[in-house]
């Protein structure tokens, strides 16, 4: 049987295959549902056992159905003789789950809410009327979510899927600005506003036509012209759709700097509001940790220095300060080599030492899973520290 996609049956629904089930393992932990013959087999947060397998194989299954983009399909994939921290990073829900890595809000309805701006995308392409009001459901689920449960972990979408990298970045931005901004909102209403905004930001790309998004090259001076419009799109878009001036004004100006370098209105200084500025922030922080077609991925330490570089002229630098206590050097959920040698997930961020997290070691220095939690603060055992990141991007190039 082979270990690629391609030696798997793609369902016609796109997004899901149908994987062997001799391809999974016990101790994985369901992180998206799965479906056989149109019915529920195994439901999100089920581990898989020996007992559970066997089961199945004895109903005479064969195969499940399961999202393309799900830790379990991106591990089943994986070569039989990938190595152990290969698999122990495509196997990152199963990490996140033994070492108590818990989400305060579920990818389940991160990926609701990238569903509903992929559907705005739709219509506005098709030339169809969007009503952005549809969406606030959704974004209050997400605020009251993170509200109730601030304590845990936040954990933006992977970007690695180029088809999708549009609407998760919305959300991504999203929701930065909503770790970032709950604690400073006036009002739930003003949350919910900016929240809303930061998710709606980017809608004018729709205008702008896959060609020059996607294009693996610079941008000529023409493709220019038309991408710097995307912001002046969005800003429309939203207004004549019954957005409030504020969620209309984040689209407008969340590419202005204020050192006047910014578009499309060139901004200067005070003339860019707190929350263009802040939208810019968590903009340029997701894009340039993502992977896109005409560039490699940045880790996420690459992209606080650019916030940091650019501090002053391009980012106002008490809102990347504000930034860094609340994101951390290293984010939630990244997985980093400490100097002993050994692998961690991060769990917390100290946000008076943003380069000395809470982490968890996962593995040993002999490459051998750590399964029960081995929680340790950076900020407190100094003789520790982080050498770097160690992500399955890099980890596939190698």
């Amino acid at each position: 049987m082979p270990r690629r996609f391609r030696g798997w049956r793609c369902l016609a629904m796109q997004g899901r295959v149908l994987v062997p089930i001799v391809e999974i393992r016990p101790g994985w932990v369901v992180d998206r549902d799965i479906w056989h013959q149109h019915q529920l087999l195994l439901a999100v947060g089920v581990t898989i056992t020996d007992n559970l397998l066997q089961l199945l194989k004895s109903r005479g299954i064969v195969e499940v159905e399961i999202s393309s983009d799900s830790e379990i399909a991106s591990y089943a994939a994986r070569p039989a003789d990938s190595d152990p921290l290969t698999d122990m990073l495509a196997a990152s829900a199963e990490v996140y789950w033994q070492h108590g890595l818990k989400l305060a809000v579920p990818d389940e309805m991160l990926e609701e809410a990238t569903d509903q701006v992929e559907s705005f995308f739709n219509e506005i392409e098709l030339g169809g009327v969007f009503d952005p009001e549809s969406a606030r459901p959704i974004v209050r689920r997400i605020i009251a979510a993170f509200t109730e449960q601030s304590h845990l972990a936040v954990k933006l979408l992977d970007l690695d899927r180029a088809d999708r990298y549009t609407y998760r970045h919305s959300i991504n931005v999203g929701l930065l600005y909503l770790m970032l901004s709950s604690d400073t909102a006036a009002s739930e209403h003003d949350l919910e506003e900016v929240v809303f905004g930061a998710m709606l930001h980017d809608l004018g790309k729709a205008r702008v036509g896959a060609a020059i998004i996607n294009k693996p090259g610079p941008l000529n001076d023409d493709e220019k012209r038309t991408m710097h419009m995307h912001p002046i799109w969005s800003h429309e878009m939203l207004g004549e759709a019954g957005a409030s001036p504020a969620v209309a004004a984040i689209a407008r100006h969340h590419h202005e700097r204020p050192n006047g370098q910014g578009y499309p209105d060139g901004l200067v200084g005070d003339a860019v509001t707190y929350h263009a500025r802040l939208a810019a922030i968590c903009d340029v922080y997701d894009a340039v940790t993502s992977k896109r077609s005409y560039k490699k991925k940045m880790d996420f330490a690459t992209a606080v220095d650019i916030l940091i570089r650019g501090s002053g002229p391009e980012y106002d630098p008490d809102l990347v300060h504000h930034f860094l206590r609340k994101v951390g050097r290293y984010p939630v959920g990244t997985f980093v080599r400490l100097s002993d040698n050994t692998i961690a997930v991060v769990l917390r961020v100290n946000e008076h030492a943003v380069s000395r997290p809470v982490v968890s070691r996962v593995m040993s220095a002999e490459m051998e899973r750590c399964t029960a939690p081995m929680e340790l603060d950076l900020s407190v055992e100094t003789a520790v520290y982080i050498n770097g990141i160690v992500s399955s991007a890099e980890m596939s190039a190698s």
